[in-house]
């Protein structure tokens, strides 16, 4: 077949690939094991996906197939699988001189962390982490010598680049440079070498807030120079700052062209120098709305080199640079945002990845196209997903707005404000008239404008989704009113405040409403603000609301608290002096002249605890200092021999001891377990009395507290008894006495503050349950004093921002309990704190 004579103009569908069902976010052409080419996405759910390809190489394929390609989910296996969502993922297999057995792929992650892959069996082989925050982007850095080996580099939200060495024969992969002082997010792509000894790699950064506006995102050329450690040089050789008007996205490179190629939030491609990243050639977006272009990649070569954009409003977009007469460029609608697009090899074809979890190949040969079966399910797909967009509110969405017929009891804020009304099963748009005080009906809300709509009942010219991360797992869906001509920075500022999120995200956020909102003009017949945002189904002129769930822009955005969760220990270390100390050992020695039995010897009672008590006395020289196990035997005999009337001054010198960190190592973790259960008993022992009791139930309380806080030891025997702990704290919580009180509250805190910290131990929400009823007890004896009850408060905050399932489970379970409305009640009486940490436990239980 003459595949020449078989180029159309346009690319159009060839193949469409189904992975795990989670928005496809990066995708790779693979090498491996199979004869084929292999294609390997990366999932917002973690997973990665394996199609072997079909053989095109005769210009041919089967027709009637969506699938187009052998699918193989988590092809490595269990422990391949990522903790979040797979940011970038790129193959060896573009390096020509790689052997085979060397073979692998290689993943970024938004947990921070660089995962390599064995490229013919999939399995896992290392983890690299040094990033501080996502990976987002990867790339080859490629030495002029053939026998040398390459490099990886690697671009994160961090606002750095490093640069690994991951061939190293039988060693562990090393970081051997960061590219530091980049302004925010790092898109990164290896360039050629310059000699023998200095590489070259472009970076590029999103920018950052300067007043109103996002600035400083530049283009930067680095030098690379290895000496003789595993430590190299870098230095920037050219940069170009500002030519973009908005953060830039993405960047690679071309080497027939030996241009530098960049996209932005602005909805340009710039082709620059590979010399010293000065624009020659600026490619927009076609149309009046320009979107942010999320990806770039060449493709194709002489004349059928074209660059292709994926953009975040479900399009991308074919330049076609290799024409001396370039048309205007090929727009491809999808059912959702493209979050990247990759060549297919050398093809001339083009990969793209879509939030819809599908990955498509798109080809310009007509033999290879997709049957028009799959071209029509294609293009249905993609003319739904753009009226939904556009369609009016849902019955769900209108059975939510205030009622019409309660709209007295409604005040506007100014005159001709615009207040969307539940009547009849419709949604029913009103202006506020001052002049009357009345709402007067405009008409019915229908769907023409996409993305006006109504939030909390209040008519916005732009409602914006945005994914928020949530700390434990998961993603908070949230959405965002904006009205034409308002300041994004006050809007943005606003939806911080009322979220609780990191003021750091002020300026990405702005950004992100600018480009979705403030680049479009009004909708004809449509003023500029919200007073003229709905629409009249009888011809008054008025744009329509689009209640539609489009994907979002990636934004790093965790919810940040003041009081939540509770990170560190509280203690109780009164006493740590000669005089307290030598207060308890006088009244140890009384009791122990008193038993009747399991006495402490001469030795132990007198030049044991004399030794204990100077060391434990001398705070400044804890970091010295050592305990030996002749010292801290007899209080293992006092705890587990003395009944409670007379082992509580024992406890007390247990509570000051385990603080010591030297006491309380981790190779004395089955002494504390002793220690620590021993007095638990002595505290259940007391069964109901134990309310009415003082010193054995505070100061099991308080060696509590001190155990998460004195050394790996006694954290982990607290983590190992935590649940007689809990059963403790519960027949305690209950205490008529001030101290007591204080001590259960602080011991539940701690407990929660280990358990959110821990990386040891996995706590189930059955646990994290029982923490949340000792709060419940706490709450419904009415007796806490502000301190205590804030504290509780805290702990239970902590334990719904348990990591992973945990979190989100318990969540779960302290919504159908109403957990909240507890929250609420306890907090009105207890001071400004505690009013602050209540509001911090709803947002959590809202999310």
């Amino acid at each position: 077949m003459d595949i020449d004579n078989d180029l159309s103009d346009e690319y159009v569908l060839s193949t469409q690939l189904l992975s795990d069902g989670e928005p496809a976010r990066c995708a790779t052409i693979h090498s491996g094991s199979s004869k084929n080419l292999e294609l390997l996405s990366g999932s917002q759910g973690g997973i990665i996906s394996k199609f072997i390809l079909p053989d095109t190489s005769n210009g041919s394929q089967k027709q009637g197939s969506s699938s187009g390609g052998e699918l193989e989910i988590q092809p490595g296996g269990a422990n391949t699988r990522h903790p979040h969502q797979i940011t970038a993922i790129l193959s060896s297999s573009s390096i020509n001189h790689l052997p085979t057995e060397s073979s692998i792929y290689v993943t970024g992650c938004k947990d921070g962390k660089i995962r390599i892959m064995d490229g013919n069996s999939n399995e896992l082989k290392e983890v690299l982490e040094g990033h501080s925050n996502a990976v987002t982007s990867l790339s080859w850095i490629l030495p002029q010598n053939e026998n040398a080996k390459p490099w990886l580099v690697s671009g994160s939200w961090d606002g750095t680049a490093k640069i690994w060495d991951i061939f190293q024969t039988n060693k562990s992969s090393i970081c051997i440079g960061t590219l530091a002082g980049h302004e925010n997010t790092v898109s990164v792509a290896g360039l050629p070498a310059e000699s023998g000894s200095i590489r070259k790699v472009v970076t590029v950064s999103a920018g950052i807030a300067e007043g109103n506006n996002i600035r400083g995102h530049t283009v930067r050329i680095w030098t690379l120079s290895a000496g003789n450690s595993n430590d190299i040089t870098s230095k920037i050789v050219a940069q170009v700052s500002n030519d973009h008007s908005g953060p830039m996205r993405d960047v690679c490179y071309d080497a027939e062209t030996h241009s530098i190629y960049t996209c932005s939030n602005d909805g340009t491609v710039k082709i620059r120098s590979a010399e010293d990243g000065k624009c020659i050639e600026t490619l927009a977006y076609p149309g009046y709305d320009q979107p942010m272009l999320l990806s770039v990649c060449v493709v194709g070569n002489g004349a059928t080199k074209a660059v292709v954009v994926g953009a975040e409003d479900g399009n991308v977009a074919i330049f076609n640079i290799g024409q001396q007469n370039q048309k205007e460029a090929q727009v491809i609608g999808h059912p959702g945002c493209v979050w990247n697009v990759i060549p297919l090899g050398s093809t001339g074809d083009f990969v793209s990845t879509c939030h819809d979890g599908n990955i498509r190949i798109f080809t310009r040969l007509a033999s290879l196209a997709a049957s028009p079966e799959v071209l029509k399910a294609f293009t249905d797909a993609v003319t739904e997903a753009k009226a939904v967009r556009s369609t009016g509110p849902s019955a769900e969405e209108i059975a939510k707005l205030p009622k019409w017929e309660m709209n007295a009891l409604t005040q506007g804020r100014s005159e001709g404000q615009v207040q969307v009304f539940q009547k009849d099963g419709k949604a029913i748009a009103a202006q506020w008239s001052a002049s009357s005080g009345t709402w007067i009906e405009v008409g019915e809300v229908t769907g023409t404008n996409e993305n006006a709509g109504t939030l909390n009942g209040k008519q916005y010219d732009h409602i914006l989704p945005i994914e928020v991360d949530v700390p434990g797992g998961g993603v908070q869906k949230l959405q965002i009113g904006y009205n034409n001509g308002e300041n994004p920075f006050v809007t943005a500022q606003a939806f911080i405040d009322e979220h609780m999120l990191d003021q750091n995200y002020l300026a990405q956020i702005a950004d992100y409403i600018r480009q979705r909102a403030g680049q479009s003009g009004p909708t004809i017949g449509m003023g500029g603000g919200a007073s003229t945002a709905a629409t009249s189904s009888s011809g008054g002129g008025m744009g329509a609301p689009s209640y539609a769930s489009e994907p979002v822009v990636p934004m790093d955005i965790t919810p940040t608290y003041d009081y939540l969760p509770m990170k560190g220990y509280k203690t109780f270390e009164t006493g740590i002096d000669k005089k307290g100390l030598s207060k308890v050992i006088q009244k140890i020695r009384e009791f122990n002249d008193s038993v009747s039995s399991n006495q402490l010897s001469t030795g132990e009672a007198g030049e044991a605890l004399d030794s204990l008590v100077n060391t434990l006395s001398v705070t400044n020289r804890y970091h010295s200092s050592t305990i030996s196990m002749t010292e801290l035997a007899p209080l293992h005999t006092m705890i587990r021999q003395w009944d409670a009337s007379h082992a509580f001054p024992a406890i007390d010198l247990v509570r000051i001891a385990v603080l010591h960190p030297d006491a309380a190592k981790s190779e004395r973790r089955a002494y504390w377990e002793e220690i620590l259960g021993g007095v638990l008993d002595l505290c259940l022992g007391l069964g109901d009395a134990a309310a009415k009791e003082v010193a054995v139930p505070m100061l099991t309380m308080r060696l509590i507290a001190n155990c998460y806080k004195g050394g790996p030891g006694s954290a982990g025997a607290a983590g190992i008894l935590v649940n007689k702990i809990l059963d403790c704290a519960e027949i305690c919580a209950t205490s008529d006495n001030k101290n007591v009180r204080l001590s259960v509250a602080t011991a539940i805190l701690n407990t929660s503050s280990y358990m959110h910290a821990s990386s040891t131990t996995t706590f189930s929400s059955s646990v994290a349950m029982r923490v949340v009823d000792v709060v419940g007890t706490i709450a419904g004896c009415g007796k806490y004093e502000t301190e205590a009850m804030v504290r509780s408060l805290v702990a239970l905050g902590t334990v719904l921002l348990l990591p992973g399932g945990c979190g989100s489970e318990v969540k779960m379970l302290a919504n159908e309990r109403s957990i909240g409305s507890m929250v609420q009640r306890v907090a009105c009486g207890h001071g400004e704190m505690a009013g602050a940490v209540s509001k911090e436990i709803m947002s959590i239980l809202s999310s």
